[in-house]
């Protein structure tokens, strides 16, 4: 099989914005990138569909999750095919491609490194660990894609990729050098440059973007309007959350006091030398103003010399804060290892106390906005009294006429029991507890 069947065509006709993107495909992908950004209810996967097809070479799709790979299939059977039964020619096996294959991000990266492909959904409320690994078995894949023909890749929703899925799929688009379509409803704007650009680097610089008024107009979308009701945390929370800002506050005074931290920054070349170092000093001009608010906090005197580096000669040294001292730390623990090997130790000591703190995430140091506040404020009890009074004052105005749907990260099945009552204190946030507490206080009788 070389191309799609004759007789596939979309059995719907076109919104006035998917034919749009469609009239000007030839022009989009000339530099053998598509690139669209399209909300949620614009159609995006016929669309995405309907442009491998108008490619009409192999392709290969693919998805964030298992469901959503299997709704491709779907779409594709159902508004194209209309048949029940998958044709042969498509396959969900990325170690056994067909004409068309459709897979998940994670099952392309599990096959290139010889791991099982998961077959069911994954746990999230359980935190994945991605293994890394050099794809010893990228080539066999590649060659049996190759095998098939694949000149085209469509994914959807690649910003969800982790790094180490970002390093496989980007090898094997190299080896295969396709077309690449890429559909997304929300681009990465809150990432760092670096991954803003690999994102682009990918995908292509954005094409055609679908409006949400555009929704609106076509009547796909009802016009809506945004409200926020505001929580806060428990009694209970609030008290966690003061104690560990105090035990931040006491480590960052006890670190800016440091005398082992003091010495090893008062020894490097920077604070001795400066004008010998100018290059790397104004390449690292944030390390360098940290270590001179960090040793002008100590006492240090700022030499003459420093402010000719940085040229102001009524420099005002600011005080160190959070932030200062997270860019000190960043560069002791991390950028200048071999300037600190006699240090090496102590080094270690600093990353264990910062990691117990919960001041450090991985490799990332933040004292004021850390995971653990966050938890304490993402899965706040205090919403589930939120979520009862919006209930409440909806069913008031609306009676039994309210339709209403709540949307919750995770299931919270733990909350859930085989008895005739449960009442199991609800300390978790997730679709369980919500439902127990609408339903532990439902005195009006709703349905």
């Amino acid at each position: 099989m070389t191309s799609y069947p004759e007789e596939i065509k979309f059995i719907s006709s076109w919104r006035k914005y998917q034919q749009r993107v469609l009239d000007q495909l030839d022009d989009y992908i000339a530099n053998r990138h598509l690139h669209i950004i399209a909300p949620p209810g614009s159609g995006k996967t016929v669309l995405g569909l309907e442009v491998a097809i108008r490619l009409n070479k192999p392709t290969l799709i693919l998805a964030p999750t298992i469901a959503i790979r299997n709704q491709w299939i779907q779409r594709f059977c159902d508004l194209f095919l209309q048949v029940e039964t998958v044709p042969d020619w498509i396959s969900k096996d990325i170690r056994n491609p067909k004409f068309m294959t459709v897979v998940t991000f994670q099952g392309l990266h599990a096959a290139c490194n010889n791991l099982p492909v998961q077959e069911e959904e994954i746990d999230e409320e359980e935190e994945e660990e991605t293994i890394k690994s050099s794809n010893p078995n990228l080539d066999n894949i590649v060659k049996r894609l190759k095998l098939q023909n694949i000149n085209t890749i469509v994914v959807d929703e690649a910003h969800h990729l982790k790094n180490e899925w970002w390093q496989t799929l980007t090898k094997v688009k190299e080896k295969l050098d396709p077309i690449i379509v890429g559909l997304t409803a929300t681009p990465p704007y809150d990432v760092t440059p670096t991954e803003w650009l690999r994102y682009i680097e990918f995908n292509g610089p954005v094409d055609a973007e679908i409006s949400v008024p555009e929704l609106v107009i076509e009547g796909d979308l009802c016009p809506h309007q945004d409200y926020v009701h505001f929580t806060f945390p428990t009694a209970a929370e609030n008290e966690n959350i003061i104690k560990f800002r105090a035990d931040i506050e006491l480590l960052f005074h006890e670190i800016k006091h440091d005398e082992t931290l003091i010495k090893a920054i008062e020894d490097h070349p920077i604070w001795v030398h400066p004008t010998e170092h100018l290059e790397w000093i104004y390449t690292n001009l944030s390390c360098y103003s940290a270590c001179l608010i960090f040793l002008h906090a100590n006492g240090r005197e700022i030499h003459q010399l420093h402010i000719k580096v940085v040229g102001d000669q009524k420099l005002e040294i600011p005080p160190l804060d959070y932030n200062w001292l997270e860019t000190l730390l960043d560069f002791y623990l991390f950028q200048e290892k071999e300037r600190f090997k006699a240090f090496d130790e102590h080094r270690k000591q600093l990353e264990s106390k910062l990691r117990r703190c919960g001041a450090m995430e991985k490799r990332q140091i933040n004292f004021s906005n850390n995971k653990r506040i966050t938890s304490f404020l993402t899965s706040s009890i205090s919403k589930l009294s939120g979520i009862s009074s919006i209930v409440d004052f909806e069913f008031k105005h609306l009676g039994h006429h309210l339709r209403m749907v709540i949307l919750s990260d995770y299931i919270r099945k733990e909350f859930y029991i085989n008895s005739t009552e449960n009442q199991l204190e609800l300390t978790k946030m997730g679709v369980i507890p919500i439902f127990e507490k609408l339903r532990r206080e439902n005195t009006t009788n709703k349905k």
